[in-house]
């Protein structure tokens, strides 16, 4: 199966306080004319010059809109509606998140909300586990590591680690995704795990689309995952 495609446009927040010419929807326009499937939204890039709304996206022909925050935003996000479709929450400065009680008590104060709650997790069972039981919907897990393996060896060991955790997500109903890099030679490895929907490879898109455009970034992304 290959996986949608999403778009992260945090680099291009902070690209937006040197340059606040940079439009984003621009950008959300071009990479879902090429087949992605979501952007991402720094909760950051909310609420301060440049300013940039849930609702700026809620137009047609644009995607899922995920609103990105670490655990300690969690706040600033209840405050923007439901506008959002879905909120992914990291640990500190985009890390994997590793204490799940603030994030729990969000959870609480939020019942019978209809977006969905994704978390960036390292591929362990103990993190899994405690995804379920407070109620997210979506796990992500990061692909440094496997990005940064010296060997094929190491990098064998670490997509194995991570099919093991999407297995035991799917298990635990939990639907899955990957963020960070994957290079020109792991989306296909990478869409060859089970179960795993999505995909945000961020710097790959972004250091392709600087030289062909965004929608044609998302293209020759899709068909390196084939």
């Amino acid at each position: 199966m290959i996986p949608r495609i999403l778009v992260d446009l945090e680099p291009g927040a902070a690209i937006g306080k040197l340059l606040p010419e940079l439009d984003l929807l621009g950008i959300a326009y071009g990479a879902t004319r090429g087949g992605a499937r979501g952007m991402l939204l720094p909760i950051s890039a909310t609420g301060r010059p440049p300013l940039y709304t849930a609702d700026l996206f809620d137009r047609p022909g644009l995607p899922t809109l995920i609103i990105k925050c670490s655990d300690s935003e969690l706040e600033r996000a209840a405050g923007l509606g439901s506008a959002p479709e879905r909120i992914l929450v990291t640990g500190d400065r985009g890390s994997a998140l590793q204490d799940f009680t603030g994030l729990n008590d969000f959870l609480g104060r939020s019942a019978g909300s209809n977006q969905e709650v994704a978390v960036l997790i390292e591929p362990e069972a103990a993190m899994l586990k405690s995804a379920a039981r407070i109620g997210c919907a979506w796990v992500f897990f990061p692909t440094n590591k496997l990005y940064e393996c010296k060997s094929v060896e190491e990098a064998e060991a670490e997509l194995g680690r991570i099919t093991s955790a999407a297995l035991a997500a799917n298990k635990l109903n939990l639907r899955i995704g990957a963020i960070g890099p994957a290079g020109r030679h792991l989306p296909s490895a990478l869409a060859q795990i089970p179960y795993l929907e999505e995909l945000v490879p961020t710097p790959d898109l972004w250091t392709h689309a600087l030289r062909v455009g965004w929608e044609s970034a998302v293209t020759d992304y899709l068909n390196l995952c084939r």
